[in-house]
């Protein structure tokens, strides 16, 4: 069965609730021995917060924490009653492994395109898996449309979508004039990122680059020839996403135009 449909069939069938907002409440504020006022949330970026009100704590959580078990709301009354945050250990082991509650619909597998006009991703995935992994990752990674966003002073060469558990790699790094120890830097990346997923800071947003996948980024045997690299050719690669960016928007504009004169 597909990646994409176990998706579908887990949001299909998924398991009851195991709480009500009520009890959630009343359990979390006996177990932590103070006073709280609970408000569940669909927020997909800050999944926990706590917040000093007057006399009590208003904890915000997301809505996954209605199935969350026994002992992670134990953790997490535990957390509040000692140091007034809720963010940590068991606590974070069931944020990132509930990431598909964060969406309200199941989302779908795209079709996976590995093999470019100068790299195959497959076989740069392949080499890097044994060299740093011990070929014991599997996550799928493909060539994305083009559209990653401009970021300040640069762009986004690669992600990681934690729902669909998928990288997915910029097309400007498709070229001849691109070195490949520059792509299995982005690759790599983003293979942390699957490996080591997120950690929740104390305002319960998810943080992806904590101290410690920066030293293991750092442990790339070139990733200082990578950033090297990456700042003396950006304002070559900039130009080359927009390119993209106006074939892949002439392409659309085509094909419409193509639509509308076979409906007429």
């Amino acid at each position: 069965m597909s990646a994409a449909r176990q998706l579908e069939l887990a949001f299909a069938f998924e398991d009851s609730p195991r709480w009500e907002a009520p009890r959630l409440e009343s359990a979390l504020a006996r177990e932590a021995g103070r006073p709280l006022r609970l408000v569940l949330t669909d927020n997909r970026s800050v999944l926990l917060s706590v917040k000093r009100e007057a006399g009590s704590l208003l904890l915000r959580l997301h809505r996954m924490f209605l199935h969350a078990p026994d002992t992670v709301v134990s953790a997490l009354a535990r957390n509040i009653r000692r140091r007034g945050r809720a963010a940590d250990g068991e606590v974070r082991r069931f944020m990132n492994a509930n990431l598909h509650r964060v969406r309200r619909t199941p989302r779908e597998m795209p079709a996976l395109v590995t093999s470019g006009r100068a790299f195959d991703l497959a076989a740069v995935f392949a080499d890097i898996n044994a060299r740093f992994f011990e070929s014991r990752m599997r996550v799928p990674i493909t060539w994305g449309r083009g559209v990653g966003r401009a970021r300040r002073g640069g762009l986004t060469f690669g992600s990681y979508d934690p729902v669909l558990a998928l990288i997915r790699i910029h097309p400007v790094l498709d070229r001849p004039s691109v070195p490949r120890f520059f792509l299995e830097s982005v690759v790599y990346h983003e293979m942390l990122h699957h490996h080591m997923g997120g950690v929740p800071d104390r305002a319960g947003r998810t943080v992806y680059h904590t101290r410690a996948f920066r030293e293991a980024e750092a442990r790339f045997p070139r990733h200082q020839d990578a950033l090297a690299w990456e700042k003396e050719n950006l304002p070559e690669l900039l130009r080359a996403s927009q390119a993209l960016d106006r074939e892949r928007r002439a392409a659309r504009a085509g094909a419409r135009a193509a639509a509308r004169a076979s409906s007429r």
